[in-house]
C-alpha cells in the first residue's frame, strides 16, 4: 500500500457526502446572514428621509427645512402629529421617530436669548444592532436641522455670507499626516489604522478555523480507528508507519483547507453583505474628501508608507500558515492517540482550543508591545501567537519578530513530530489512553466485565 493509496483512503473517510453538505450549508448560511444583516444595517443607516411635524409654519422654519433638503440631499416626510400622546401618534402614523418643530420656533430662535425648543420622539426598539443604528441616524437628522438653524441665524442676525458662516463654524482646517517606516503620507492615522485592522483581522479568523478544524478531524479519525481496531490492521500492513502518519496528516490538511475555504468565502460574503452599503457610502465620502483636500486615498497611503503587501509577503504568510497547521496536526496526533471514545476526544481537544483561543482574543484587542515582560513571554511560548502576529509583523516591516517566531515554530513542530513518530513506531500508540468513563463506577465496559467475572 503506497502513500497515494493511503492518502486516498484517508480523504475518503474525511471528505464524505455529509461533510460536503455541511460545508455548503455553512457557506449558504453565511451568505444568507450577510444579506439579512446588510438589509437591516442599510435601513438603519438610511438618512435619506426624515419625518418632520412642522407646527410652526413660520418663514424662518420653512427656509431651514428647505435648506435641509437642498444642502443635505435629505427628503423630508411631513406628518401631522395631533396631541401629546406621542406613542399613540407614532403608532397611528406607522413611523419609528419624528422631529416636532413646535409653534413659535422661528420667533423664539430669532428674538429670545434662550435656545429654542425642538422635540424629537423615537420608539424604543430592542431588536438588536439595527434598531440602535436607526435611533442614531435619526438623531443625526435632528442635528442637521439644528445646524441649518444656526446658519440661518448667522445669516439673518449678523448678515454673514455663506463663506463667512463656513469660516465661523470651522475656523481651523486640520491637515493630518501619518508617519511609519521612516516615511510620511498625508492621510488620517485613524483611517489608515482602521483599514489595516480590517486587513489583519482576516488572517486570525483563517488561522483560528483552520487549526480547530484540522485538530478536531485528525483526533476524531485516529480515535475512531483505534476504537474500531482498524488502526492495528493498518499499521500491520507492509508499509512504514511513518508513511501512514504522513498520509493522515496530508489528508487532514487537505480536508481542513477545504473546510476553511468554504468558511472564509462565506465569511467574506457575510462581511460584504453586512457592511456593503454602509462601507461603500463611507468609502465614496472618504475618497471624495481626499480628492478635494489633496489627501491620499487609503490604498495610496498604505503603498507610500510601505504597508502594501507584495507577492513575497503573501508567500511568507502562506508558509507561516502551513507551519501553523502542521503544528496543530502534530499535537493532535499525540492527543488523539490517547483517546478511547468520542467523549475523550472532546476532552483532549480542549488544550488545543485553549492554546488557539487565548492568543486569538488577546492579539485582537491588545498590542503585544504594551504587555508586561511576563505576559509577553507566556504569549510567545504559545506557538499560535506568532501565527496571529505574522501578517502584522510583515506589514510593519518587523521581520526580526517574524523570523524569530517562524524559527520557534519550526523547532516546536520538530519536537512534536519527533514525539508523534516515536509514538507511532512503538506500541505506546495502543497503550496510551485517556478515558472519559466514570472512574468511581469503574467505567462502562470495564464494569460489565468485572460483574461477569464475579458471577
Amino acid at each position: 500500500m503506497r502513500f497515494g493509496n493511503l492518502l486516498k483512503k484517508e480523504l475518503g473517510e474525511l471528505i464524505t457526502v455529509q461533510a460536503i453538505v455541511s460545508m455548503v450549508f455553512v457557506l449558504v448560511l453565511f451568505i444568507f446572514m450577510g444579506q439579512v444583516m446588510g438589509g437591516a444595517m442599510e435601513e438603519g443607516f438610511d438618512t435619506s428621509t426624515i419625518t418632520v411635524c412642522n407646527k410652526d409654519n413660520s418663514e424662518f422654519t420653512e427656509t431651514v427645512l428647505s435648506n435641509v433638503q437642498e444642502n443635505t440631499y435629505t427628503e423630508i416626510n411631513f406628518v401631522d402629529i395631533q396631541g401629546e400622546d406621542y406613542a399613540a401618534e407614532l403608532e397611528r402614523l406607522d413611523i419609528k421617530n419624528a422631529v416636532i418643530i413646535p409653534e413659535g420656533y422661528g420667533e423664539s430662535i430669532l428674538t429670545d436669548n434662550e435656545p429654542a425648543d425642538i422635540i424629537f420622539v423615537s420608539v424604543v426598539q430592542t431588536g438588536g444592532l439595527s434598531a440602535s443604528m436607526s435611533s442614531i441616524t435619526a438623531t443625526d437628522a435632528v442635528e442637521t436641522i439644528q445646524e441649518q438653524s444656526t446658519d440661518e441665524i448667522l445669516l439673518r442676525t449678523y448678515g454673514l455670507s455663506e463663506e463667512e458662516i463656513a469660516k465661523v463654524k470651522n475656523p481651523v482646517n486640520l491637515i493630518e499626516f501619518s508617519a511609519a517606516n521612516g516615511k510620511t503620507a498625508r492621510i488620517s492615522s485613524s483611517a489608515l489604522q482602521a483599514m489595516m485592522m480590517m486587513q489583519s483581522m482576516i488572517a486570525p479568523f483563517i488561522i483560528f478555523f483552520l487549526v480547530l478544524l484540522a485538530s478536531q478531524m485528525i483526533m476524531t479519525a485516529i480515535s475512531t480507528e483505534k476504537i474500531d481496531k482498524t488502526l492495528e490492521t493498518l499499521l500491520s500492513t507492509p508499509v512504514s508507519r511513518l508513511t501512514v502518519l504522513m498520509a493522515k496528516m496530508a489528508a487532514a490538511v487537505i480536508s481542513a483547507l477545504l473546510n476553511a475555504l468554504f468558511m472564509v468565502v462565506g465569511f467574506i460574503f457575510y462581511m460584504v453583505g453586512m457592511m456593503g452599503g454602509a462601507m461603500s457610502e463611507l468609502t465614496e465620502l472618504a475618497d471624495g474628501a481626499a480628492s478635494v483636500t489633496e489627501t491620499l486615498t487609503t490604498a495610496q497611503a498604505m503603498a507610500e508608507l510601505g504597508f502594501a503587501l507584495s507577492p513575497v509577503s503573501y508567500l511568507l504568510f502562506g508558509l507561516q500558515l502551513f507551519l501553523t497547521i502542521a503544528i496543530a496536526l502534530s499535537v493532535s496526533l499525540i492527543l488523539g492517540a490517547m483517546a478511547t471514545d468520542v467523549k475523550s476526544v472532546q476532552t483532549l481537544v480542549m488544550p488545543v482550543m485553549i492554546a488557539v483561543m487565548i492568543p486569538f482574543f488577546i492579539t485582537m484587542f491588545m498590542d503585544m508591545s504594551e504587555m508586561s515582560a511576563a505576559v509577553k513571554t507566556i504569549m510567545f511560548l504559545i506557538p499560535f501567537t506568532h501565527s496571529y502576529t505574522a501578517l502584522t509583523n510583515i506589514m510593519n516591516g518587523d521581520m526580526l519578530m517574524f523570523w524569530g517566531g517562524f524559527v520557534y515554530q519550526v523547532v516546536f513542530f520538530c519536537v512534536c513530530m519527533f514525539l508523534a513518530v516515536r509514538m507511532f513506531t512503538t506500541d505506546k500508540l495502543f497503550t496510551m489512553s485517556v478515558s472519559s468513563s466514570d472512574k468511581k463506577g469503574g467505567g462502562g465496559l470495564f464494569r460489565k466485565k468485572k460483574t461477569a467475572d464475579n458471577e
